[in-house]
């Protein structure tokens, strides 16, 4: 199996005026849902349905909860989930309150053994 993508041509956000120049966009097939990934589990380990289903709501719980309790929650070679903040800028520090946050947001950082995996995935042009 390989990556799939699709050519578009594209305006430069940054200068409109610019020529269109033509971009490689990754095509997915479509998402993969909870029982599906259940099922996956269960086929490819010893696992039984109710602990694949388990394991996962655990961490579907898990990761927010202790991410505020204000740890940063790393699975394996995985990677790590924590919280990033947007804020506007302070002329002093006393200024700087949670009323100036705009945005937070949960970011999720690819460990080094997945990047490796990902970096080495074939790529073919997605037909349709």
């Amino acid at each position: 199996m390989a990556i799939r993508y699709t050519i578009a041509q594209l305006r430069n956000p940054q200068d409109p005026s610019a020529p269109k120049k033509f971009y490689l966009i990754e095509k997915s097939l479509g998402s993969i849902d909870r029982q599906y990934l259940i099922n996956d589990m269960v086929r490819n380990t010893s696992l039984t349905p109710m602990e694949a289903a388990t394991g996962i709501d655990y961490l579907f719980s898990a990761i927010p909860r202790l991410i505020e309790l204000g740890f940063t929650v790393q699975i394996g070679e995985l990677g790590y989930f924590r919280i990033g903040i947007s804020s506007e800028g302070s002329d002093t520090k006393e200024e700087a309150t949670p009323d100036k946050i705009k945005t937070m947001r949960l970011r999720f950082i690819p460990g080094n053994g997945i990047r490796k995996r990902v970096k080495d995935f074939a790529v073919e042009k997605h037909f349709v």
